[in-house]
């Protein structure tokens, strides 16, 4: 069954891959609730099809809340871009506790309260989906300093396996992006983290990094936003438990 116009939830939505992301989505014609810690506020000629809303993913009532009224209004999330994340990297000696529940409570734990709430409702009325999750190849490949990062986001890839099993017969696809390095804010303050350690210029540690890309670029992203809509599209409804790299080439399996 298409999902064509069908209501779609984006977290984390306030800017960067998620601002692309919901912009994408309204521009093909559907329905968005735009959803992060603050009310996003960009703008869009798209008003019509638009709610945002306040929303912390790691906070299960505020998630449910969300999800909850969108089907009472009518018109089910059917469609679910896990989105938000956090990224803390610090070395593991010191590593708090602290630093390691916030990367597992929003970027694994959110994931799941998000992905609950929306497929309950959507199992209660019978209706198709597609479910997908931002992971990254820190899920795959390990990089030093991230481990609480790393370890999150595999979790991110091996939920995105176990419910495309499940759900699959229910008409629910359930698949992963994994991007790697994104041009945005939070690249910009790796980079910039880097350039305060090792006293490079900012634009030497630029180039460093892209050119360990085979792309020699960092991704986009409208790249991100791109690939979700195709994931929710009718071209992809067989496509299902899968983990698609978007980085350029680093990492090839």
């Amino acid at each position: 069954m298409s999902l064509s116009g069908a209501t779609v939830l984006v977290t984390g939505a306030g800017g960067g891959s998620g601002e692309a992301t919901a912009k994408a989505f309204l521009r093909a014609g559907y329905s968005v609730i735009a959803g992060d810690l603050q009310v996003p506020a960009w703008e869009t000629e798209y008003e019509s099809q638009l709610t945002r809303v306040k929303m912390d993913i790691s906070q299960e009532d505020e998630v449910n809340d969300v999800v909850r009224r969108a089907a009472e209004s009518g018109h089910p999330i059917q469609i679910l871009v896990n989105n938000a994340g956090v990224a803390i990297g610090v070395p593991i000696e010191q590593m708090s506790t602290e630093i390691w529940n916030k990367n597992l409570s929003v970027n694994a734990t959110g994931t799941f309260f998000c992905t609950r709430a929306v497929v309950s409702i959507l199992l209660e009325k019978g209706l198709p989906g597609s479910i997908i999750n931002i992971a990254s190849i820190a899920g795959k490949n390990g990089f030093a300093n991230t481990a609480a990062y790393c370890a999150s986001k595999a979790g991110v890839i091996g939920m995105t396996r176990g419910l495309a099993a499940e759900l699959g017969p229910r008409d629910i696809t359930v698949n992963a992006i994994c991007p790697g390095s994104v041009d945005t804010p939070m690249i910009q303050r790796v980079i910039n983290g880097i350039s305060a350690d090792t006293g490079e210029d900012k634009s030497t540690v630029r180039r460093r990094m892209e050119s360990s890309i085979p792309m020699n670029r960092f991704q986009k992203p409208a790249d991100i936003a791109a690939l979700a809509l195709f994931l929710a599209s009718d071209g992809a409804r067989n496509i299902n438990g899968e983990a698609i790299n978007l980085d350029g080439g680093v990492v090839r399996d």
